[in-house]
């Protein structure tokens, strides 16, 4: 039987370089996965159109669902235009900031009050935004 030397000592450490990989692989399929979980989860049916021309989204955009209900959600916040509408204008306020050219996607029920759209368009045009896009969905 040999005999390890005394001044040699046992190596026991753990190769974390595959460990980093998996963790940087899962990091960014949650980051491509989450928005598109966010957005199904908010239940809206999209007026429907026969023209199929689509706006390319960005980043940047501002992202406002309102619901049938009449509850708004901007960036994963619930806002009610009739008690919070100066907390949403200043929310909106702070997004428009952020970028000089952003646009507003508006995403509107086919069931909610026409009012309710009219306002978001209103604070977003007060705020200095200048695009609007109403979002629909293809009619097939």
């Amino acid at each position: 039987m040999r005999r390890r030397p005394r001044n040699s000592k046992l190596i026991a450490e753990i190769n974390i370089a595959p460990f980093t990989d998996v963790i940087l692989v899962l990091l960014i399929i949650f980051m491509v996965t989450t928005p598109l979980i966010y957005r199904s989860s908010i239940k809206i049916n999209l007026p429907r159109v026969s023209s199929n021309k689509q706006q390319e989204i960005e980043s940047k955009d501002i992202n406002v669902s309102i619901t049938s209900l009449g509850e708004v959600y901007l960036n994963n916040e619930k806002y009610n235009l009739r008690l919070d509408l100066d907390v949403f204008k200043f929310k909106l306020k702070k997004l428009a900031k952020l970028s000089s050219d952003s646009k507003i996607i508006i995403n509107g029920d086919r069931n909610v009050k026409y009012d309710y759209v009219v306002q978001v368009i209103d604070a977003a045009t007060k705020m200095g935004i200048k695009h609007l896009i109403l979002a629909t969905e293809f009619k097939h």
